[in-house]
């Protein structure tokens, strides 16, 4: 009778556990540690129905926060040692003083008056995983060093450091085998949860190599 505990106890799946953070606490509490973290939140009334995310890094935060003010939605962020500034809009835009890292779109915006941008700082050691999830929107990564891996119930993808990739919703798993950092921009409903555990699905060994 022991055994046969034993050897069902061995076969019981354990979810990996949450990501540090949550990707809700304060980043800026949390600089260099691993996990997610909320990087700062911003409100889109009467978007688009899509926007392309502007991802530029300046040499100061003084710089940054000059060239925001000239932008309708933006939001200078620190993080990785880097001083960041994203700016949500067209496909081309005009951002001077600085070295403009990615471009990425274009991303869903929910239909409705307003929407809510979150962006995140991840930094992820080797061998740590998301657990199966999703968000009531499209989410966007841009890969600051490392490699990022994303797998879905229908594709597998590997996101080197200068690269991006939008999920533009449903089950997804997030992970790094050799360690990664990046930022993420989700645009969501605003009377939603912003992300949401789910089962059903089992991802592969694709993440882990």
């Amino acid at each position: 009778m022991y055994v046969a505990v034993l050897l069902a106890l061995a076969t019981v799946t354990v979810p990996p556990p949450l990501v540090p953070g949550g990707c809700t606490a304060p980043a800026a509490e949390h600089e260099g540690a691993a996990g997610c973290y909320l990087a700062g939140e911003m409100t889109l009334e009467r978007a688009p129905p899509s926007l392309y995310w502007h991802i530029v890094e300046f040499a100061t935060a003084a710089a940054a926060n000059d060239e925001a003010a000239r932008h309708l939605w933006s939001r200078v962020v620190t993080t990785h040692g880097r001083v960041w500034l994203f700016v949500m809009g067209g496909k081309r835009i005009a951002i001077d003083g600085s070295r403009m890292r990615a471009v990425v779109g274009p991303m869903a915006v929910p239909p409705g008056d307003t929407a809510t941008v979150r962006f995140l700082t991840s930094n992820f050691p080797p061998g740590m995983r998301t657990r199966v999830h999703s968000h009531p929107g499209s989410e966007a990564f841009y890969v600051v060093d490392g490699e990022q891996c994303v797998e879905t119930p229908t594709a597998r993808h590997r996101i080197r450091a200068g690269g991006s990739f939008i999920v533009p919703g449903g089950l997804h798993m997030q992970a790094s085998a050799k360690g990664r950092r990046s930022v993420v921009a989700l645009i969501l409903r605003p009377d939603a949860l912003w992300s949401v555990p789910e089962a059903g699905w089992t991802p592969g060994e694709f993440c882990d190599r």
